[in-house]
């Protein structure tokens, strides 16, 4: 958390960065430079600059950065001259004692944007509805499977699947709905219920990083009190499953948007009595995904989602751990803590990732959230301050 520096600490501060000679760097929209903090005038600030200096205008409000005793302290001020190796800034109204060392926010650059990927409230199936939101795109394909065609996906699935399992074939819920606590519960949460053996426990945890399966007290959760009272439900049922000689199984949803439109189902009897592994859940997770984007491109829910899709929303202000962005109309899907998926935008690059609602706003007719940004891969987050301040994310971490 930030912590507002008062007037009086704040020229000290500036005075004794200045005297060390202190570097610091200075960031813009798609722009970052080095520099150090050389003089306090009475009214400005000056600093020696690393670079060029013709890319920032006068009166341009630009961030700078720099450590002062361990700690790092940030402000943002107006550009008030600029020449060869020397930048002039106003003395900051405000600065900030940044204790986590987060990346400063700037005004997003002009080639970002942002769409929340948010269930339309027009977009009804008969089918469950999941915890968790589905983008309905073609994913990158890592399996080998066939996407050619849906029958060729379908075959190339079953295909590999008998390598590693005694079945594999996906269930569809159009005309029914979950026959047991494992779909209900996987079709629920959105997450594959992966139980490598029917007679123990679930994962204690996932071990992906943006979360794809059904945790051990994630199904504690889900089944609430009443399974201390009363005994696990979905224990019992796996127990009954293995008394039928089953013996590792695990359960994927097909998830349409908000909706859970089917069940992708592996298992080992024993016939063949081994643990399905990851390789399993990789298949089975992939599978899903393609088979939901041919749902979408053959009009398997036709009329269902023509309402639906992302919603835009008008950047304020980012850094590479989240933004505060603007949404028109009303907002529900937005609420306080509430997980969703963003699509991002920049410099010809998509970052598609999660963010949780840190906060929300409402002012006249404009929604305002800020969003943190969840599980960035070390890909994304690079290309997300790459596109903010024109420096990968090592550059930018390092502070000065």
């Amino acid at each position: 958390m930030a912590v507002r520096i008062d007037r009086v600490e704040r020229e000290f501060i500036l005075k004794t960065a200045a005297e060390a000679k202190t570097p610091a760097r200075l960031r813009a929209p798609g722009r970052s430079v080095k520099c150090k903090v050389i003089t306090l005038n009475g009214s400005s600030v000056d600093f020696s600059v690393e670079g060029e200096l013709s890319s920032f205008a006068n009166r341009e409000r630009v961030s700078v950065c720099f450590d002062f005793r361990g700690q790092a302290v940030a402000f943002d001020a107006p550009v008030l001259k600029s020449a060869a190796g020397l930048l002039e800034l106003g003395l900051p109204e405000f600065m900030y004692r940044s204790l986590s060392r987060r990346w400063p926010r700037v005004a997003p650059p002009k080639d970002l944007s942002v769409e929340f990927l948010l269930p339309d409230a027009q977009l009804i199936l008969d089918c469950p509805e999941s915890e968790t939101w589905a983008d309905v795109e073609l994913p990158e394909l890592r399996e080998g499977l066939d996407s050619s065609s849906l029958s060729a996906l379908v075959e190339s699935f079953k295909s590999k699947a008998s390598l590693i399992a005694s079945e594999g074939r996906v269930i569809m819920y159009k005309d029914r709905g979950p026959a047991d606590i494992a779909e209900e519960m996987a079709s629920k949460l959105g997450r594959i219920l992966f139980a490598p053996t029917t007679l123990g426990p679930l994962p204690q945890s996932d071990p992906y990083p943006m979360g794809r399966i059904v945790t051990r007290m994630m199904a504690e959760d889900f089944e609430g009190i009443a399974a201390a009272a009363q005994g696990s439900r979905l224990a019992a049922y796996l127990q009954s499953r293995a008394v039928e000689g089953l013996v590792s199984c695990l359960w994927c949803p097909v998830v349409y948007f908000s909706y859970t439109v089917g069940i992708v189902y592996m298992a080992n009897d024993r016939g063949r009595s081994m643990s399905l592994d990851y390789q399993a859940v990789d298949l089975a997770w992939e599978f899903s995904r393609i088979l939901a984007w041919f749902l979408k491109r053959h009009g398997y829910f036709a009329g269902a989602d023509q309402a639906s899709g992302p919603r835009k929303g008008g950047i304020i202000d980012a850094s590479p751990s989240g933004l505060l962005a603007a949404l028109s109309g009303d907002a529900q899907s937005l609420e306080q803590d509430a997980v969703i998926r963003l699509r991002l935008s920049l410099k010809g690059k998509t970052v598609i990732c999660s963010g949780k609602v840190a906060r929300k706003y409402r002012e006249g007719d404009m929604n305002y959230c800020g969003i943190a940004f969840i599980g960035l891969s070390a890909q994304d987050l690079a290309a997300i301050s790459l596109g903010l301040y024109g420096e990968d994310e090592q550059s930018s971490n390092a502070g000065a």
